[in-house]
């Protein structure tokens, strides 16, 4: 991330810290494509990331006053994003597991009705992306969306910035795999 941007993000936190109206307005209209984007990844589904979203808008504006270095106020979005799409995915789990235990049923997966990769490049992109892991992802996403370095990525994460590493080469390498048994498959 540029010195530009970092310090945009700064003075921004800081109006928002002392009430400024406009300010929100901005980070709002700046933010939201990315942290929708970035939510939806995480969830794996783009129906779910509007209603996180709207809540992380509604933490952001109760706690931005206790944002300590105003540079990280990207991280700390993503950090609110990624704490409130993992608390969705959770209780979904929770419940699934609760109404298929209380129906006999065994939950049914997505993956035998998902709709076979088109032949655009984004749409495969994106399907590809959503075939990863919750933990590939996440570092796809913060690192190509963003442009976050490591240390940026591993404070969101909270894990240790050799794990990001690690974790960025593996998902790389899976969806240069997922990308070519796309390319490899026939086309309709």
């Amino acid at each position: 991330m540029s010195d530009a941007k970092r310090t945009r993000d700064a003075w921004l936190a800081l109006r928002c810290q002392l009430g400024e109206a406009a300010a929100f307005r901005e980070l709002v209209a700046e933010m939201e494509g990315p942290l929708l984007y970035f939510a939806s990844k995480l969830l794996g589904n783009e129906r779910e990331a509007p209603d996180v979203v709207q809540d992380v808008w509604a933490q952001a504006f109760a706690k931005i006053h206790k944002l300590r270095d105003p540079e990280s106020l990207r991280a700390w979005l993503y950090q609110l994003t990624r704490a409130l799409a993992v608390g969705r995915i959770r209780s979904d789990v929770a419940r699934e597991r609760r109404e298929a235990s209380l129906s006999g049923e065994t939950a049914v997966s997505d993956d035998d009705t998902e709709a076979r990769i088109s032949n655009e490049n984004a749409q495969t992109l994106h399907r590809a992306l959503d075939a990863l892991s919750l933990q590939h992802r996440e570092v796809l996403t913060l690192h190509f969306l963003e442009e976050l370095p490591l240390e940026q990525i591993a404070e969101i994460v909270n894990v240790p910035a050799g794990t990001i590493k690690s974790r960025l080469f593996y998902a790389k390498r899976s969806l240069r795999e997922l990308l070519e048994s796309a390319d490899a498959q026939p086309q309709s």
